[in-house]
């Protein structure tokens, strides 16, 4: 750590430097910055010192320098990354330097060229630098260090393999997103995936060719619908693939609002599901969208009745109980549902219910619209628990998705809670 009048240059400063090195192989190329959001202020009020104002976001560096007397400024261009640096003043002498080790491009304007006063980068063993005088930068966030813990250098990589339908590639992708979060790791997804259509996934590597992760070492789960310690007891030296269907939410419970982030739906996606959302209301006229408590409903059934593999599904009292539930606590109540067996729900759902059937074919608009809903009735299975999840509000389920002394019941912890997200409501 640099100490000088009171300014403080912490060691921080060599996770730039870090970034810098990532570019050296081809998994590493700019993705780095993709994690990290950081500002960096000159505080100090020295004339003749630059007042310079850094923001890190995604691969773009804007820098801004306001006037103070014999200001020098400095224009950088990295190469194989979007990067710009803006500057005010008349007197633009700029810097023009190599870093050791990277693939660095300082080109020049101006009629000086030379290496501006104060401007000096040197590396340590330790990996600290000396910048301008002035400098200071945020607090180190825990990606970053576990990066500079890692023994290459290099940012290692979690590459999902998506098996199942749509709800089992969402646990997937979040529990390798929870694992590489707490870890300093990246998250590799195929550019033409399914979610990646649907989702924006602003903080994931979103590519398109993943051939490289089928170099990446796998690591398998002990059970699909519970928590797994031992899954994600490794350093951050490798490039990894867990396996297989990582159905816990205690894998990325930690870091749920950066997941929440990456579960936002595209817009062309939302425009359709607000529109039959409106829609609903409007032919309902029960009181406006405000008014209205909506909650979405969504019936497993198909495949899941007569398998073998010991899938239950919910029971026509669990529907009644769970419509009756939000019914007793709400007014102006409509129920938006989504089934695999239409007869039997319309047979199954309780009279005198304001219901509204989805009949669009495609699973992004139900689970975009459901997901608009205030609250959520699900019943088994993946699909209506990431529903549940996206929702927010009260979620009740149905408690008994495995019958006992199956093989599916063996793949839950022993009271479903590695399962089933804290505070949903059991019926």
């Amino acid at each position: 750590m640099t100490q000088k009048k009171g300014i403080v240059i912490p060691c921080l400063t060599c996770a730039f430097v870090l970034m810098f090195l990532v570019f050296q192989t081809d998994v590493n190329k700019f993705e780095f910055f993709k994690v990290f959001d950081y500002q960096i202020k000159n505080i100090t009020k020295r004339n003749s010192t630059k007042n310079t104002s850094l923001f890190f976001k995604g691969n773009s560096i804007p820098v801004q320098s306001k006037k103070v007397r014999n200001e020098s400024t400095t224009k950088i261009f990295l190469k194989q990354a979007k990067f710009s640096f803006t500057t005010k003043g008349k007197n633009e002498p700029t810097t023009r330097s190599f870093l050791k080790q990277t693939k660095l491009n300082f080109p020049t304007k101006g009629r000086t060229n030379s290496t501006t006063k104060g401007m000096t980068h040197f590396i340590t063993k330790e990996m600290t630098i000396s910048t301008t005088k002035g400098l200071i930068i945020s607090t180190m966030t825990p990606a970053i260090s576990a990066v500079r813990n890692n023994s290459n250098n290099n940012t290692h990589y979690l590459c999902p393999s998506f098996l199942g339908g749509f709800g089992n590639t969402m646990f997937q992708l979040a529990t390798h997103f929870g694992v590489a979060m707490s870890k300093g790791m990246r998250v590799i997804v195929a550019n033409n995936s399914e979610l990646n259509r649907v989702f924006r996934l602003e903080d994931i590597d979103v590519r398109n060719n993943i051939d490289i992760c089928k170099t990446f070492i796998s690591r398998g789960e002990k059970q699909s619908c519970a928590y797994d310690k031992n899954l994600v007891n490794f350093n951050n030296s490798q490039n990894i693939r867990l396996g297989q269907y990582l159905q816990s939410w205690k894998y990325f419970y930690n870091f749920r609002s950066q997941l929440k982030k990456q579960f936002t739906f595209r817009d062309v996606l939302l425009q359709e599901a607000k529109s039959k959302i409106v829609e609903t209301v409007t032919r309902f006229n029960i009181g406006s969208r405000r008014d209205v408590t909506l909650v979405g409903v969504h019936v497993r059934r198909g495949d899941m009745v007569n398998n073998s593999f010991g899938y239950d599904v919910a029971t026509p009292e669990y529907l009644t109980k769970a419509v009756q539930y939000y019914k007793s606590k709400y007014k102006n109540i409509i129920f938006i549902i989504a089934s695999q067996d239409i007869p039997w729900t319309k047979a199954n759902m309780p009279n005198n219910t304001n219901v509204e059937y989805l009949t669009s074919p495609k699973r992004e608009i139900i689970v975009v619209t459901l997901s608009l809903c205030n609250h959520t009735i699900t019943t088994v299975g993946s699909f209506g628990w990431w529903i549940g999840w996206l929702t927010g509000g009260e979620v009740t389920y149905f408690k008994w998705p495995a019958k006992e002394g199956s093989a599916l019941r063996k793949q839950y912890s022993k009271d479903y809670s590695d399962f089933y997200y804290p505070g949903w409501i059991g019926m």
